[in-house]
């Protein structure tokens, strides 16, 4: 019996209830088809586009057989096994759900790491972030007074991912029962996905789950890759990624390979979910270093696309295949513009190949302590400096061509902009990151990738043997730490598919840079990037043996190439950056007031306080925040600083504990926007008092 049977019921010598209890089903059946094609309209037409037996036969006393994957039965032992799955999620101790490490919640110095490195000046946020901590371990100062695992109260959960909709049974004890957010039901079947049309009456489903729930989504896609890469996605644009943690997981397709495989692929993608929030002790860094650079009035890139067609770039990083390259490098570096990122510079200083360009992106001070050998800085004054707005003050005069650009996303850029639309570049995470978005924004048809290697070999160096990484006892106590805590961080490495075949070890770091990078290339598709090094594979980027390598010569010469680059930048940007911090002040302020309006509500339990973290999210990233100028300096605070709050509230053991917290936690939050609006006022006053302040508005 199949949907065209089921459509035409006319005379098909069923019984009176037969034919009735069909019609209820084909009613249920077609008012979930138009809900969903209304609501989910992809997950409609992976419906439609494929022929799909009735998954039941109704015998003429209206008894249903009922099909599912590989079992079959009647709705009453459907419904049984449904009991003992919804009883395995009810109890707490029992239930499938995610788990994020939480040990800065018990280790307050773990909270806040750069309170220690003495490359931050004027840390303000460690304070909140162990404020945060210390409140919890106060309240409930022994293992008894805490929960064993995140805990929203009974039966609440913020989220709840169901993989297997089948006969639905599950669904309805979730939305009766519990106190849910957002309920995402997951189908990797077509078939089980299409039998819950017929049992499950969606659009009451949703209409009482909406009555205190934010979001349903149903979800499907035959691969699940895409499958996974489209909730990681999901979870991160509706939800704060820290929300996650203690998601409820409700596994109805135990029995499936293609649920099993997702379930194991969303985790390998939730990780990324927590990466690359950034905070605001770093971007108060940036803005001071911005501010500082733009009052010393270096030039800026305002133009891009503005090199030759046949030019050739070389961006060179200190990754390990740069050892087996250099002579490569040596042979052709007449015809490129060699772009040395970061610590790669070190590794040309000591082959003694100059490059034409040097790029940074750091904002410590990390990067002046790479340049403390005399002999590096000797070497390094007459190449030209490029580096972001951010940088410390001080690497903008080891160079005697100091040019800065902006980075994608941070507020320094903003302040140097002034409400005028100037390029910003993609450099993030890595120097070579920055070096590769560089030189296609200028305009680089062909770009050679040297130690841009992005992973090593299982039994290899991580870092190119002539580089500072292995520089022995020649190095200050800094240096040494910070080449110390580089090995250790290499350590910690993970497999990945390497550029000429494959595993290669690497970092998460790495992998975003990857990612990255592979976006930078996907959006100058005119361009070809070749990728020379015996590390992780680039997508977009041409795997390349040196061997192969043939670099035709370019129509005009290095310096005319350098001097279109140069024309790219300009000092006429400056404005009045007193004012400009002024407006930043008074936006601060005003979040203060909003964060006190917002948080000024009645908490009575857990899901009180979820609520109003989540709200203030909301307010924080919608589409009116990220259009003013503050939105990147406090978004990966609230990033953080939330996730430090909703881990150690749904540890504390019940909900007058947790409310005892979320209002010491709500005071605080007020107090840190105060603290950050107090610092923006200090480097008003330093920007008036100024010589150039006075300067610029004398000529304006």
């Amino acid at each position: 019996m199949d949907q065209a049977t089921l459509e035409n019921t006319d005379d098909q010598g069923w019984t009176p209830l037969q034919e009735a209890y069909i019609g209820k089903l084909m009613a249920t059946y077609q008012a979930n088809l138009h809900w969903l094609r209304q609501r989910f309209p992809r997950v409609f037409e992976s419906v439609m586009e494929v022929p799909l037996d009735a998954p039941f036969q109704v015998d003429a006393d209206g008894r249903v057989t009922l099909y599912y994957g590989g079992f079959k039965g009647g709705l009453r032992e459907f419904t049984d096994l449904g009991r003992e799955l919804f009883r395995l999620f009810d109890d707490p101790a029992s239930r499938p759900s995610i788990s994020v490490s939480m040990e800065h919640i018990f280790m307050p110095g773990a909270a806040a790491p750069h309170e220690t490195n003495g490359l931050f000046d004027r840390p303000i946020e460690p304070e909140f972030r162990k404020g945060l901590v210390n409140k919890f371990l106060e309240m409930c100062p022994d293992t008894p007074d805490r929960l064993p695992m995140p805990n929203f109260g009974t039966r609440r959960l913020p989220i709840a991912l169901v993989f297997g909709s089948g006969y639905g049974w599950h669904l309805d004890r979730l939305v009766d029962d519990y106190d849910l957010r957002h309920l995402i039901l997951v189908d990797t079947d077509i078939k089980r996905l299409n039998t819950s049309l017929y049992f499950v009456d969606y659009v009451a489903l949703e209409q009482k789950l909406m009555v205190k729930g934010f979001y349903f989504t149903m979800a499907y896609h035959k691969d699940t890759q895409r499958l996974s890469e489209y909730l990681t996605a999901l979870l991160f644009n509706l939800w704060p990624p820290y929300f996650i943690q203690g998601a409820g997981l409700y596994f109805n397709d135990y029995d499936s390979e293609p649920a099993k495989t997702l379930w194991s692929q969303l985790r390998e993608n939730l990780w990324r979910l927590y990466r690359g929030w950034g905070f605001m002790d770093d971007e108060i860094l940036g803005l001071t270093h911005a501010t500082r650079n733009a009052l010393a009035n270096h030039p800026l890139a305002t133009k891009t696309g503005v090199v030759s067609d046949d030019a050739v770039a070389f961006v060179v990083g200190a990754g390990p295949s740069l050892d087996k390259l250099l002579p490569l490098m040596r042979q052709h570096q007449d015809r490129a513009i060699i772009i040395s990122c970061g610590s790669g510079v070190t590794a040309l200083f000591r082959a003694g190949i100059k490059p034409d360009l040097h790029l940074e992106i750091e904002r410590t001070s990390e990067t002046y302590v790479m340049f403390e050998n005399p002999e590096l800085r000797e070497f390094i004054k007459d190449v030209p400096l490029v580096g972001l707005a951010i940088l410390d003050p001080r690497v903008f005069t080891l160079t005697s061509k100091p040019l800065m650009f902006l980075k994608q996303l941070d507020l320094g850029a903003s302040l140097l902009e002034g409400g005028k639309r100037l390029p910003r570049f993609r450099s993030n995470p890595t120097c070579t990151n920055g070096g590769v978005d560089f030189a296609l924004r200028m305009g680089f048809k062909q770009v050679y990738l040297f130690g841009v290697d992005l992973g090593f070999r299982e039994d290899g160096k991580h870092h190119a043997s002539n580089s500072l990484y292995f520089d022995g006892d020649e190095k200050s106590a800094q240096l040494s730490a910070m080449m110390k805590q580089a090995d250790q961080n290499h350590k910690s490495s993970k497999s990945a598919e390497g550029n000429f075949g494959g595993e290669v070890r690497t970092l998460e770091l790495y992998q975003h840079s990857r990612d990255a990078m592979e976006t930078s290339i996907a959006e100058f598709f005119n361009a070809k990037v070749f990728n020379l090094n015996d590390g992780m594979l680039i997508r977009g980027a041409q795997p390349l043996h040196a061997e192969d390598c043939v670099i035709p010569a370019p129509t005009h010469t290095k310096a005319e190439i350098l001097e279109q680059i140069f024309a790219a930048f300009t000092r006429d940007y400056q404005g009045d950056m007193a004012e400009r911090l002024g407006w930043l002040e008074e936006q601060v302020g005003a979040i203060a007031e909003d964060a006190h309006r917002l948080f000024e509500r009645p908490i009575t339990n857990k899901m009180d306080v979820a609520d109003a973290l989540f709200d203030f999210h909301q307010y924080l990233f919608d589409d009116q925040s990220k259009a003013t100028q503050i939105f990147p300096m406090v978004r990966g605070s609230m990033l953080h600083l939330g996730r430090f709050f909703l881990d150690a509230m749904a540890l504390t053991p019940n909900d007058e504990k947790a409310s005892e917290y979320a209002r010491y936690g709500f005071e605080l939050l007020e107090r840190f926007f105060r603290t950050a609006e107090a610092r923006m006022a200090e480097m008003r006053l330093e920007a008036e008092n100024h010589p150039s302040t006075a300067q610029y508005r004398a000529k304006h």
